[in-house]
């Protein structure tokens, strides 16, 4: 099977889904890791819809246009070792049962990056609101074209 046409199918397949584990793709596509691994890559790249699920699987976001909208709550990060293992042994123990718990709390990994637009205070005073607004807005949509290709969010 050629590569792209591999990558096809994985994409129709996550559309159809919805979600993919990497140990299904792997027993579905006959995929080493190092297969899976270039499988990623090219999904990732060429499909911004596409996105990891801590590290599990794969995840068909419906997002073909991550410049197109905010998203409406932050991004999940990766959660800690501790959170993975109880929700592996939670389905270990239920695995009649297609719904996993998962903990209340759970540590994130969290970046920050404060924006200041310098002189901002001066600037507001100067022009109309409705100017401001616009200004501020090109530079979100600047700084967004960076953070949400990231799995990033503006606030």
């Amino acid at each position: 099977m050629e590569f792209y046409q591999r990558v096809d199918q994985v994409a129709e397949l996550l559309r159809e889904r919805q979600r993919v584990t990497y140990r299904s793709l792997k027993e579905q596509f006959d995929l080493d890791d190092a297969a899976l691994e270039a499988l990623k890559e090219e999904l990732f790249f060429s499909r911004p819809e596409i996105k990891d699920e801590v590290g599990r699987g794969l995840v068909w976001t419906d997002e073909a246009n991550p410049l197109a909208s905010v998203p409406s709550a932050p991004v999940t990060a990766p959660t800690s070792r501790a959170v993975t293992e109880d929700v592996e042994s939670s389905q270990e123990a239920d695995s009649s049962s297609t719904q996993v718990s998962v903990p209340d709390a759970e540590r994130r990994q969290l970046t920050v990056m404060f924006c200041d637009l310098a002189d901002s205070t001066a600037l507001s005073t100067q022009l109309d609101p409705e100017t401001l607004r616009e200004n501020q807005a090109v530079g979100g949509a600047l700084g967004g074209s960076e953070v949400r290709p990231r799995s990033g969010c503006l606030a």
